[in-house]
């Protein structure tokens, strides 16, 4: 089974399942004749911008990100930027955002809704963002990418 193929039974199974772990679509990918690892799924996961969200119960789901919520929050995390953007800067492989008192929060949401496939975490202060990156390359090449939407 080629790559196509294996994703679009994926995207088929996480939007008609409720699956909280990649255990779970790893059996379910099994019962739908897919063999895969999970290295492999992890993979697909990231392409097909499949994020943990929450049900109303409160418990964890896999959905996919909606490609125009994505575009639609970059917009909104530029808007954000430009209104309250104090000073970036990379330490590491860490990026740090300041921002307006009470911002940080809001941003935070906005560039995970975006999903960068450089960024492995983020936490939110009332006024820093703390980006983890997974190099110092990769932290340095995000603050340009920052700049340039907020330029844009």
């Amino acid at each position: 089974m080629n790559k196509e193929e294996r994703q679009k039974i994926i995207r088929k199974l996480i939007t008609q399942n409720t699956i909280e772990t990649q255990d779970e679509l790893l059996d379910l990918l099994r019962k739908n004749g897919v063999k895969a690892t999970q290295s492999t799924i992890s993979r697909d996961a990231r392409e097909l911008y499949i994020v943990k969200t929450y049900q109303e119960n409160g418990k964890i789901k896999y959905s996919i990100i909606d490609q125009d919520l994505q575009k639609n929050s970059e917009k909104k995390l530029r808007e954000s930027l430009q209104e309250s953007l104090k000073k970036i800067e990379s330490v590491g492989f860490i990026v740090l955002i300041h921002t307006e008192n009470g911002l940080a929060d809001v941003i935070t949401n906005y560039i995970d809704e975006v999903n960068y496939k450089e960024i492995a975490g983020t936490i939110a202060g009332s006024d820093t963002i703390i980006i983890i990156t997974h190099s110092d390359k990769v932290a340095q090449n995000f603050v340009r990418k920052i700049e340039m939407l907020y330029r844009s």
